[in-house]
C-alpha cells in the first residue's frame, strides 16, 4: 500500500503507481472503497500528485522546454518552445474571474407558445 501511494503522490496516475508497486488496479481500487484511511491516503497523495503536475505545467508555460533542430537528419541545434496553452488553462485556472471564457447569449423579440391537443386532432 505504501509503495502505492508514494508513487501516486509522484506520478498522480493510479495505472503508473500500480506498475510501480507492482499491484492490480482493482486491488487498489477494492482497498479504496472499503477501508476509509485508504481512501484519505490516496486523495492526500492524488492532491501531492497534481501539485507536481501543476508546478510542471507552469514550468513549460513560463520557463519552456528545449527541443532539438535537425537539418539533413543531423541535430544542429535546440530551439527553446513554451506552451501557451498551457500558460491559457493555467490563468483560468488560477485568475477564472478574470481569464474564463464568456459566453452570453441575449434574445430580444417576441416568443409565441402554442400548444396542441393531440387527443383532439386523432
Amino acid at each position: 500500500m505504501k509503495a502505492f501511494l508514494d508513487a501516486l503522490a509522484e506520478t498522480a496516475s493510479v495505472t503508473a503507481s500500480c506498475e510501480i508497486a507492482g499491484l492490480a488496479r482493482r486491488s487498489v481500487y477494492e482497498w479504496r472503497d472499503q477501508d476509509p484511511a485508504f481512501l484519505d491516503q490516496w486523495e492526500a497523495a492524488l492532491e501531492l500528485g497534481t501539485d507536481a503536475l501543476e508546478d510542471e505545467a507552469v514550468r513549460r508555460a513560463s520557463e519552456g522546454t528545449d527541443k532539438p533542430v535537425f537539418y539533413k537528419g543531423q541535430q544542429c541545434g535546440k530551439v527553446r518552445e513554451y506552451s501557451d496553452v498551457l500558460l491559457i488553462v493555467m490563468l483560468k485556472a488560477r485568475r477564472g474571474d478574470k481569464f474564463r471564457d464568456r459566453a452570453q447569449i441575449e434574445h430580444s423579440g417576441n416568443v409565441t407558445v402554442a400548444t396542441v391537443n393531440y387527443a383532439e386532432t386523432a
